[in-house]
């Protein structure tokens, strides 16, 4: 690849030029991507101990080169991802510009549109005010501290939050549920994403050498662009985590509060035991 026209850009001048020498000594052959140079033995031997799509005999010589740099760099991810990357690399190559600029375009789409339930599931968490709810609910457990908070603050009875309390359990646990889905699905779109970044990187190093500047500015942009919106997915998931954390932990709370220190503090008000909201 170091001279010539590089092999992501060919469309079968080599068989060209075998024609051309039929034509001197016998009938010319037809035109075909399946007469590949022979590789070199290092090569070879990668290619032996790929798997089928590296002998796909209508694949061109460029898809096969890209398969064997995965093959060799990225041995983990051509062992589960061969085939979808086999179909990506059979879209792209030969390369053109036209092809690099719109690469990965609906699922960078798809994924911008999956941004947003994560979105509105962190907002909805902060609405919801669970946490202040909490503290209110616990507060009254203690009963006032001050003389005056004893002689003029009507006292609040912990059973009042138990409405506001098991709607707001209901609530974070439907929250669980539908981040668990939206989560999953920003995942999956993440590692498409990763799949399309690492044919454009591929793509990058068949055409290194190639003189079209261009072309080569293009496959940079439209890798950073991708790696942008990967970043963004893993963020945003990051951030879901967090909240799914905190949720779990505040459903913990309420249920403790709910099935443990209120039914307590009842059965002690029942038997004579301290005043509504009193320790």
């Amino acid at each position: 690849m170091k001279h010539g026209t590089p092999k992501a850009f060919d469309f079968g001048n080599a068989q060209d030029d075998a024609a051309g020498k039929d034509e001197r000594g016998s009938l010319p052959k037809a035109l075909s991507f399946d007469d590949v140079p022979a590789a070199p033995a290092s090569a070879a031997l990668t290619r032996k101990t790929a798997a089928r799509p590296l002998f796909d005999s209508e694949d061109h010589p460029a898809v096969r080169d890209a398969l064997a740099i995965v093959h060799a760099d990225y041995p983990e991810l051509f062992a589960h991802a061969e085939q979808r990357l086999a179909t990506l690399f059979r879209r792209i190559l030969p390369v053109r510009l036209a092809l690099v600029t719109d690469w990965a375009e609906a699922p960078l789409l798809e994924q911008a549109a999956l941004l947003q339930p994560i979105t509105e599931l962190v907002l909805k968490f902060s609405q919801m005010g669970v946490p202040a709810l909490l503290a209110a609910a616990l507060e009254t457990t203690r009963g006032p501290t001050s003389m005056f908070g004893k002689l003029f603050r009507r006292p609040t009875s912990p059973a009042e939050y138990r409405p506001a309390l098991t709607s707001s359990r209901t609530q974070l646990a439907q929250l669980m549920a539908d981040s668990e889905i939206a989560m999953r699905n920003l995942e999956a779109s993440a590692q498409g994403l990763g799949l399309h970044l690492t044919v454009l990187a591929v793509v990058s190093k068949l055409i290194e050498d190639a003189p079209d500047a261009v072309l080569v500015d293009a496959l940079v942009q439209r890798r950073t662009l991708i790696q942008q919106a990967v970043r963004q997915a893993e963020l945003s998931v990051r951030q879901m985590g967090q909240v799914r954390q905190q949720a779990a932990d505040l459903i913990g709370q309420i249920s403790s509060f709910l099935t443990v220190t209120l039914p307590a503090l009842e059965m002690a008000q029942a038997q004579g035991g301290r005043e509504p909201g009193r320790q």
